[in-house]
């Protein structure tokens, strides 16, 4: 049976190792999404990794699965190996990393509202998935902080929210 792991690659090479992945017959994903960024006074969007350096790959694990993931440009190493296998994602980790991979597609700004006494309401988007506990919001960067984990470590994933037009703050 096919599981979710964790691959380490050098930086910058996520999606040409996803490629690769990809022509070999072995589903990969790389999360990305549209990054709000304050350019000349004004907020423009980019493409973003959301986790630099990692490439999530499904597959069964065998010796000759290593080695043929080894064997592709750019890829460093399978994370947390313990004993004779790498450690695998977790049903809710990958669970994450479906809602966060968006069919392949990078993740549109989630849109926000603030209410009167200062909450905030998610409208649509990605964080209407998190536990609204585990979301700290930065209004000024228009960025939220989300805790995760990944292969059992807490990890926190910063998520663009809004544009120009759709934040009410």
């Amino acid at each position: 049976m096919a599981k979710w792991y964790v691959l380490q690659v050098l930086a910058g090479q996520e999606t040409a190792v996803r490629d690769a992945l990809h022509i070999m017959g072995i589903r990969a994903a790389v999360p990305q999404e549209e990054r709000l960024l304050r350019k000349n006074g004004g907020w423009t969007s980019r493409i973003y990794t959301l986790f630099p350096g990692y490439v999530f790959l499904s597959l069964e694990y065998s010796a000759e699965n290593y080695y043929r993931v080894k064997a592709v440009p750019h890829v460093l190493r399978f994370l947390g190996f313990s004993g004779l296998s790498p450690s695998c994602l977790t049903h809710l980790e990958a669970e994450w990393l479906r809602l966060l991979s968006n069919g392949g597609e990078p993740l549109k700004p989630s849109r926000v509202e603030e209410l009167p006494d200062g909450s905030v309401r998610i409208m649509e988007g990605v964080l209407q998935n998190f536990p609204v506990r585990s979301i700290h919001f930065d209004r000024r960067a228009r960025r939220a902080r989300v805790g995760i984990t990944l292969c059992g470590e807490p990890k926190i994933l910063t998520l663009s929210m809004g544009s120009g037009k759709d934040v009410n703050f």
